[in-house]
């Protein structure tokens, strides 16, 4: 045989493949089109959520689907921690499947895909899975999280600082906690829709460490202190003034920590336990809920001076308290006007209020290597007079006067912090601010005007002949008027805030 008799028949032969080739294409084609195309059903090997839905069209693939995550949904879950258990199902804690957006999702999947790989489906030699994950309902593991931890958890307990009066001060150690483990817990969980048989979780537990621990109190001492006093008589300025020192009681400030006392006492409302007592509204005093406030914020603004801590933020009152020397107070309005301090040492400070008897003591304690030897003073630039206010009182009696409230003098001040060496000398000092304080005018009520007294004898003209009547001649039985203003002392009413 020649070479090109062998050459014209192989060319034949591979004709003829290639048309039975095409053939076996256009059969595979045309059945596709039929049984799957023409009908928009799913091919072989699909799965939805490992339910098969070949040949199902897209209302077939619906029902289909929702059987099998209507039996998931009735499956068991028990999480379980020793003897404790806790049942409930699989659909109580995850959103349902929206079944018809599933299979419509797939659906334009499968069109997309090259005809190479739909051949290989139809051949039966490719399957071709989709998952749908799981989806839990964050408010319900939440609530069971905090049902959980309120069961099976232990609260963190903090070392703090306790002053035994034999020992003086001492370090109680911290307590560490365990709480539930959500991630671990979790992790257990499917993530993808299945056939489920009734699940049993561990509930996974972990250790909750304190934010402050023993090591970080040693070393710890005294940096400062600071007293200032109250009436207990005032009783709801005086509990105002103990649930702030109580709150504020026992907080930790970390290296370079920013304190803020309005975030950390909150705000001072009916609802949150604060009652009604004499506040500076302008340049009055006046009853507004929390009144007492100022005095905690004002006696640790003078234990964080005499610690050498740093001032972020701090405001004067309008009018001059007699709690604290002037230029050394610091007001606080929740929302408005806050008292801030930064940690500017290298170790955890420690804020210890107490308040009872009439005194108000706050002591911060910090490692000793930081402490300061600091004085505090002020100078007085201005001082500024009040003024006397009559105001009328139609209800009360004709011709009566009530004292109101004594005034008191503005002043324009500065404050100063100064630091002093081992020998009691100054060694630096630094302007802290220069305030100014409005003067309490003193206020005397008035009742109306009396009406003239009807003319008698005794309005008659004097007798000239008379020796004792001469007009230019004092009367001894009168007591001379001191028409100067009272000289009072800034303090000496005891106005707080």
């Amino acid at each position: 045989m020649s070479a090109i008799q062998f050459d014209t028949r192989l060319k034949k032969a591979v004709f003829w493949v290639i048309i039975l080739i095409l053939g076996i294409m256009s059969a595979a084609g045309l059945f596709y089109w039929q049984a799957y195309a023409s009908k928009q059903s799913f091919l072989p090997g699909v799965t939805i959520a490992n339910a098969a839905v070949a040949g199902c069209d897209s209302s077939q693939a619906i029902t289909t689907l929702e059987k099998r995550v209507n039996r998931a949904y009735k499956q068991p879950v028990v999480f379980t921690s020793g003897t404790y258990r806790y049942e409930t199902t699989l659909g109580a804690l995850t959103f349902p499947v929206e079944a018809a957006r599933v299979v419509n999702e797939v659906y334009s999947q499968e069109a997309k895909r090259n005809w190479i790989s739909k051949a290989t489906s139809m051949v039966g030699s490719k399957a071709v899975q989709y998952s749908v994950p799981v989806e839990y309902r964050a408010d319900v593991v939440q609530q069971l999280l905090k049902e959980w931890q309120g069961t099976l958890g232990t609260p963190a307990e903090d070392a703090y600082l306790e002053v035994d009066k034999s020992r003086g001060l001492v370090v109680v150690p911290e307590k560490i906690g365990k709480e539930i483990d959500h991630d671990a817990t979790w992790s257990q969980m499917p993530e993808e829709w299945d056939e489920f048989s009734a699940l049993e979780i561990p509930l996974k537990m972990k250790e909750n460490y304190p934010a402050v621990i023993a090591k970080d109190l040693e070393g710890m001492g005294e940096l400062s202190s600071s007293t200032t006093w109250y009436k207990v008589a005032e009783v709801d300025r005086t509990h105002n003034l103990t649930k702030a020192a109580n709150i504020i009681n026992g907080v930790m400030i970390k290296p370079g920590q920013v304190f803020s006392f309005n975030q950390t006492v909150g705000p001072r409302t009916g609802v949150t336990g604060y009652r009604d007592a004499l506040v500076i509204v302008g340049d009055r005093f006046e009853p507004g809920t929390g009144g007492g406030i100022c005095q905690v914020s004002s006696t640790l603004y003078n234990a964080t001076l005499l610690a050498g801590l740093e001032i972020v933020e701090r405001y004067n009152h309008g009018l001059l308290v007699a709690y604290i020397p002037p230029g050394l107070d610091a007001t606080v309005a929740y929302g408005l006007q806050d008292y801030r301090f930064r940690n500017n040492t290298d170790s955890p400070v420690y804020i210890r209020a107490v308040a009872g008897g009439g005194k108000l003591t706050i002591t911060l304690y910090g490692n000793l290597a930081f402490k300061k030897n600091v004085k505090l003073s002020y100078v007085i630039d201005q001082v500024i007079p009040f003024q006397e206010i009559r105001e009328l009182k139609p209800d009360m009696e004709p011709g009566t006067e009530k004292l109101d409230h004594n005034g008191t003098p503005g002043y324009v001040v500065r404050s100063f912090r100064s630091y002093l060496g081992a020998g009691g000398e100054t060694t630096s000092t630094e302007q802290l601010a220069r305030d100014r304080y409005k003067p309490l005018n003193k206020l005397v009520f008035v009742g109306p005007e009396a009406p003239p007294e009807k003319p008698s004898d005794r309005d008659k003209p004097d007798d000239p002949d008379d020796p004792g009547s001469d007009p230019d001649k004092p009367d001894p039985s009168e007591t001379p008027v001191d028409t100067e203003p009272e000289n009072v002392d800034p303090g000496a009413e005891g106005y707080t805030d």
